[in-house]
């Protein structure tokens, strides 16, 4: 079971704190954003980490759905913050034939979310779900 704090930002519990949260992010997206394609995108440091896990569960919860899940890593750092990063990803998005309903979650840090964000906006997808990122605090992982 997870244990999950949820912290409340102006009336809504939006940011979903705790440890081994893959399962709950994955089936939180799934019902509450249907769509025809969910891509995570991250940096191959956190690819590292955690992409297996995303795959594993998003492909169970999809069988025989319809929807399917795709993901994309990032050279790490704030150089893919460019004009070539952002079409690296959007060259990739438009390669899988995603549409405006695809659910894209940014898994990492602040590059990450900000480069994913400008992707989806400039690509006009309509949904961008979680920024799933870590925080070192005290000596101890917190994982939001």
């Amino acid at each position: 079971m997870v244990d999950i704090q949820k912290v409340s930002i102006l009336g809504k519990e939006s940011i979903h704190c705790g440890f081994h949260l893959v399962p709950h992010i994955v089936q939180t997206v799934l019902r509450t954003l249907p769509s025809s394609a969910y891509v995570l995108v991250t940096d191959t440091n956190v690819a590292s980490l955690y992409l297996a896990a995303f795959t594993g569960e998003f492909n169970t919860a999809l069988t025989n759905s319809g929807s399917r899940f795709l993901s994309y890593a990032v050279s790490p750092g704030e150089s893919v913050k460019s004009r070539e990063g952002k079409a690296e990803i959007e060259d990739f998005l438009l390669a899988n034939a995603c549409t405006r309903d695809t659910v894209i979650l940014a898994v990492g840090g602040g590059v990450i979310g900000d480069l994913v964000g400008f992707v989806a906006a400039t690509l006009s997808v309509s949904r961008i779900f979680a920024n799933y990122m870590r925080l070192l605090t005290n000596g101890q992982y917190a994982r939001c």
